[in-house]
C-alpha cells in the first residue's frame, strides 16, 4: 500500500492544535482493547493517531532503534533567501528600514518581513517522535548589518530590533519564516519540516537498519 506521508505529517501537525481525545488502551500481544478489556470504539477509516510508548517496550531491538535515533536532513542551501515575519501591532516604527510588505512580494501572510540570507546549508533535525529542530546555521540580516549563529537568533535579533512593543522576543520559526520557490510561490519552513518528516517517516520503513541520513 502506497502511503501519503506529506498527507499524514499534515494530518499529525494539524492536530496539535485541535481538541484531542487520550483512550488508554492495554496492548494483549494481537490487539488493542480498553483497560477494562472491552473493544476499542469505532474509529473513522484512515484516521492517524499516535503511539505514546517508552522506547523499552519496542521487543525489537532493531524497530527501537531506527524509532529513537535523530536524522538530520538539508532543507535549504547557503545563500538562500529566508524572511523572518514580525507583528505589524508589535512594530514601533512602521517605515523603520529592512520592513518588507508582503503584498508586494505575494507572500500571503499577516506579518512584515525581514530579509535573512544563510552563510551555511540549513539543515532538520527529526527526533524518533517526528518533533524538529532547526541545527544552528550562520546567517546574516542585511538590513541590521548584523550576523546570528541560527534562524532562532536571526528572528530574536529581528524581533529585538522591530518589534519594540513586545516584551518576549522569541517565537515559532517554523511559522514566521518564508522561502521562495519561484516567482511571488513562497513556501514556510513549516512546509519544509514536514517534507523533512514525511521523508524520515518513509526512510524509517525503507532503511530499517539507519544507515541512510545524516546523524
Amino acid at each position: 500500500m502506497q502511503l501519503d506521508w506529506v498527507a499524514m505529517s499534515k494530518q499529525i501537525k494539524k492536530g496539535q492544535y485541535e481538541k484531542r481525545l487520550r483512550i488508554a488502551v492495554r496492548f494483549d500481544g494481537t490487539h488493542f482493547a480498553l483497560l477494562d478489556g472491552s473493544p476499542l470504539p469505532a474509529i473513522a477509516k484512515d484516521a492517524v493517531c499516535e503511539l505514546v510508548l517508552r522506547p523499552e517496550i519496542l521487543q525489537n531491538p532493531a524497530d527501537r532503534d531506527r524509532f529513537v535515533r535523530d536524522e538530520v536532513f538539508p532543507i535549504l542551501g547557503q545563500g538562500s533567501v529566508v524572511l523572518l515575519g514580525v507583528s505589524p501591532h508589535s512594530v514601533g516604527d512602521p517605515k523603520a528600514p529592512g520592513l518588507i510588505n508582503p503584498q508586494q512580494i505575494g507572500v500571503q501572510t499577516e506579518y512584515w518581513l525581514v530579509e535573512v540570507r544563510l552563510e551555511q546549508d540549513l539543515y532538520i533535525r527529526i527526533r524518533g517522535d517526528q518533533e524538529a529542530k532547526l541545527e544552528s546555521c550562520r546567517c546574516v540580516i542585511p538590513a541590521l548589518r548584523l550576523e546570528a549563529t541560527s534562524i532562532n537568533h536571526a528572528f530574536t535579533l529581528i524581533s529585538e530590533a522591530y518589534e519594540t512593543k513586545r516584551l518576549s522576543h522569541t517565537g515559532n520559526v517554523f511559522e514566521r519564516a518564508y522561502t521562495p520557490v519561484g516567482p511571488k510561490r513562497w513556501q514556510t519552513l513549516d512546509d519544509l519540516r514536514i517534507k523533512a518528516i514525511a521523508q524520515s517517516l518513509q526512510r524509517k520503513l525503507e532503511f530499517p537498519s539507519g544507515k541512510e541520513g545524516r546523524k
